[in-house]
């Protein structure tokens, strides 16, 4: 009985030993012209094989590696297994079970508007359960998203069931449910297009249905602040994007730096803006307030000085500054603009041009004036390098003040001289 067990067990590990063997042996190669036929003619684009086995443990599965897509390389996979429903091998259609992708490079053509998909309709759909991708990375000059793992779901004539996208370093997490719903949630997180604005976090809810992205819902953290708002874009014959936003308390430092500009004005940002797009460009407008901040380059409170010199350390530190800004695509302009300190309040309106000339006329009343009249100026250079001229009426008022009553003709004379040159702006 021993010795009839012995070569029994012995029997046995020899089967298993073989069968597990024999798969590497068999010459799978000879089948790659063919599924890249196949797999070409699906796609509807070329696709190359390097290597294909056939493993039998756990569970049956075709393995293949070093996969090419598109006349570029398009798409390129490391390693791609395929486990199919064993059931399925009996009776009934076939079906697969799971799909793993590994080690996935995306190229920025797989994005490209206009390409053409794939044809749904050559041949019967094979039903697939699960699609795991492993270790995605998108290249493309301007998004900048992070190695990613997507795990999608899917049911009855591949209907998506959910998906779930999460960035290998546990920062960013996207999931979609059916009918295109989804919640999108990041932290330190950078906007991968447009301005490299950097969020401490965000969480978006929203919809995506053909060429159209509903977010209803958006919240995020900026540079200590709070954002608040929604938008909705669409992407058939043009772009078009429109929505509302809410800032709170944003340090207007940091976010200059991230825009590539100088930080000339320091501050918290309040402000409420509703925008949208048009053939021309971006529309935009609503009321802003900054707290507790400067601008630097301009010491408003020395205009009324004929004789000084800008200095480069020159700032105009303020306690509040309001006003209504007016976005016309790259054309900048800043209304009932208010800037309040203990030394001077000034009201008035600027321009900013899209080569950022600045532009405009402020009312100044300095403290050494006694509030008994406005110095009217107007501003020139550009928002790098500021600069502001007392207007021609107040200047001369002053000389004639000075020839007729040295001293206290002068202050006489620029108060009169003054309301020659007034931009019959007010702020209360």
């Amino acid at each position: 009985m021993r010795g009839a067990l012995r070569r029994t067990l012995l029997g046995a590990v020899v089967v298993l030993a073989a069968a597990i063997a024999v798969p590497f042996l068999l010459p799978l190669s000879n089948f790659i012209p063919g599924l890249e036929r196949i797999a070409s003619a699906k796609l509807d684009q070329p696709v190359f094989i390097d290597d294909l086995h056939l493993h039998l443990v756990p569970t049956p599965r075709l393995v293949a590696s070093g996969i090419r897509i598109g006349r570029r390389a398009d798409v390129t996979i490391g390693e791609l297994e395929i486990v199919p429903n064993l059931s399925s091998l009996v009776s009934g259609p076939p079906s697969v079970r799971l799909i793993r992708a590994t080690r996935v490079e995306l190229q920025q053509s797989v994005l490209r508007p206009g390409r053409r998909l794939p044809d749904g309709q050559r041949g019967e759909p094979i039903a697939v359960e699960r699609v795991l991708l492993q270790d995605v990375m998108l290249h493309h000059p301007t998004l900048k998203p992070p190695r990613f793992d997507a795990d999608v779901k899917l049911g009855d004539g591949l209907r998506l069931v959910q998906a779930l996208l999460e960035s290998r370093d546990g920062n960013m997490r996207l999931r979609v449910r059916p009918g295109g719903a989804f919640t999108f949630t990041a932290k330190n997180w950078t906007l991968p297009v447009g301005a490299p604005l950097l969020f401490e976090m965000v969480a978006l809810q929203g919809s995506m249905k053909g060429e159209e992205l509903d977010l209803p819902s958006v919240e995020g953290q900026i540079y200590g602040g709070k954002v608040v708002g929604s938008l909705r874009a669409s992407w058939g014959k043009q772009w078009a994007v429109s929505g509302n936003a809410s800032l709170a308390g944003v340090d207007l430092v940091p976010v200059q730096q991230a825009l590539g500009k100088p930080a000339k004005l320091s501050g918290r940002l309040n402000a409420r803006a509703e925008f949208t797009t048009q053939p021309d460009g971006l529309l935009l407008d609503g009321p802003f307030e900054v707290q507790g901040g400067a601008y630097q380059g301009v010491d408003l409170a020395k205009v009324g000085e004929l004789t000084g010199q800008a200095a480069a350390d020159d700032a105009t530190p303020f306690e509040e500054l309001t006003g209504k800004v007016e976005i016309r695509g790259r054309q900048v302009r800043l209304n009932e603009l208010c800037v309040r300190s203990p030394k001077m309040v000034a009201g008035g309106t600027v321009e900013i041009s899209p080569e950022q000339a600045l532009s405009g006329k402020l009312d100044v009343s300095v403290a050494k004036t006694g509030g008994f009249f406005g110095v009217p100026v107007s501003l020139g250079g550009t928002t790098s390098e500021p600069s502001v001229t007392a207007s021609k009426g107040y200047v001369i008022g002053a000389v004639i003040g000075t020839v007729l009553l040295p001293g206290l003709g002068t202050t006489f004379g620029a108060a009169a001289g003054s309301q020659l040159g007034r931009s019959g702006t007010s702020c209360r």
